[in-house]
């Protein structure tokens, strides 16, 4: 027992030593990682053509897409969750990093310098998407969208300032606090270092 605390005492000091990943890198990362996300909305999306168009459903999916909650929740469990759990399961491996992360060469720890645990990991993706989320929930219930959209009611503006509003606290927070974490690092106990 003791042996541990020392050790955990002993990464603890190490970590004065560890360089945090700033905006720029976080930015470079995140753009790599977009383009897997791309690349996923890409074949999602021609899959689901695909199958639609084959069996003959088109105008079925069409209308079932039409109740936005329907649409908000396919598009959560299909698009938005798979996002999340590809972070999750990359930022909480041996690797501690997306594939953008690990080309910016930065990656993940938690408090004492060690990978996330799989929940600190999943707690950190699903705050950190969770503007984009916001953004589809709001978009899915504006009337007529996306053919012939309406006015804007008070809840739909609501959602899509504020899934604004978290995205900019979050680049904030992380250009200004001295280790560069955002709201989602402090939440999950997590902080993202320049990987050695």
């Amino acid at each position: 027992m003791t042996s541990v605390y020392i050790a955990k005492r002993k990464k603890v000091k190490q970590s004065t030593n560890v360089h945090y990943a700033g905006f720029p890198k976080r930015l470079a990362a995140f753009a790599l990682d977009y383009l897997v996300i791309m690349g996923y909305v890409i074949v999602l999306t021609a899959i689901t053509l695909g199958l639609t168009y084959a069996t003959g459903l088109f105008r079925q999916t069409v209308a079932a897409l039409a109740n936005p909650f329907v649409a908000d929740l396919l598009t959560f469990l299909t698009l938005v969750l798979p996002v999340i759990l590809y972070f999750t399961f990359q930022e909480s491996s041996s690797g501690q990093a997306t594939w953008g992360k690990r080309k910016a060469g930065i990656k993940v720890v938690n408090a004492v310098g060690e990978r996330l645990s799989r929940k600190q990991a999943f707690v950190r993706s699903l705050i950190k998407f969770l503007p984009w989320q916001l953004a589809h929930t709001s978009i899915y219930h504006i009337k007529g969208w996306p053919f012939a959209p309406e006015n804007l009611t008070p809840v739909v503006m609501v959602g899509l300032i504020l899934a604004q509003v978290l995205v900019v606290i979050y680049v904030i927070f992380l250009v200004v606090d001295k280790a560069h974490r955002t709201p989602y690092d402090w939440i999950s106990g997590a902080s993202v270092i320049i990987a050695r």
